[in-house]
């Protein structure tokens, strides 16, 4: 079965999306179900998607260089944007910026930065995500002394997450819509030493409630209690 796509605001030409998973020597964990997209007109196990993007326009941009050498790998990887488009996301920890994207023929969400591509994701995945729920996406970077990391919240909006009373606000990056159901793509930036299971404060409704994400890509033993 095919799936309907329809892009929602303004489209950005060659604008595409990595999460780096550079780990350095510390052992990362698996993103917490890493999930995707579907392109458009493209078919994906029947599931539906809606795209909105892209959202974050503020801070470091690609150079024209960058983004040529992004595109040219993922389509030596058969993982092309889907109409040469894509979206550059950003953390507020100066790491990337990265891009993320729809793959031609697929429809899969994929990632990619000058330091390389990372995995596509398919719908399907998305719509296995629990709703409401957040969790991490895809992957996350070690950058100058803090995780940078991407999350994925599903029938909720993030605003912050939040840890020994420290507050780090949740930047939003990317959106689809599968089943009915919107899922965001955030970024946020964490101190390296205060890993743990963080509180995070959403929106489900239009009302204040909070859930809770494990944040702990060293896999510190005695993780921070958040």
């Amino acid at each position: 079965m095919g799936e309907e796509i329809h892009v929602v605001g303004r489209s950005a030409v060659f604008r595409m999306v990595l999460v780096g998973l550079l780990c350095g020597a510390s052992a990362c964990t698996g993103a917490s179900g890493g999930h995707g997209g579907a392109s458009a007109g493209a078919a994906s196990g029947g599931v539906a998607a809606e795209v909105a993007w892209p959202l974050g326009e503020e801070g470091a941009t690609l150079s024209e260089v960058e983004r040529r050498r992004i595109l040219r790998l993922a389509e030596e990887n058969g993982w092309a944007p889907a109409g040469g488009e894509a979206t550059e996301v950003r953390y507020d920890s100066g790491y990337g910026p990265e891009l993320i994207w729809r793959a031609k023929g697929t429809g899969a969400v994929c990632s990619g930065s000058s330091r390389g591509s990372g995995p596509c994701i398919p719908l399907a995945d998305i719509a296995a995500r629990p709703n409401p729920g957040v969790g991490t996406f895809i992957g996350a970077a070690l950058h100058e002394g803090k995780w940078s990391v991407m999350l994925l919240s599903s029938g909720e909006t993030v605003d912050r997450v939040m840890c020994q009373g420290r507050s780090f606000p949740a930047r939003r990056a990317y959106e689809v819509t599968v089943d009915g159901v919107l899922h965001t793509v955030y970024t946020v930036s964490i101190p390296r030493g205060l890993q743990g299971e963080y509180r995070v404060a959403v929106r489900r409704d239009g009302e204040p409630a909070e859930d809770r994400v494990t944040l702990n890509m060293d896999r510190v033993a005695g993780p921070a209690r958040c």
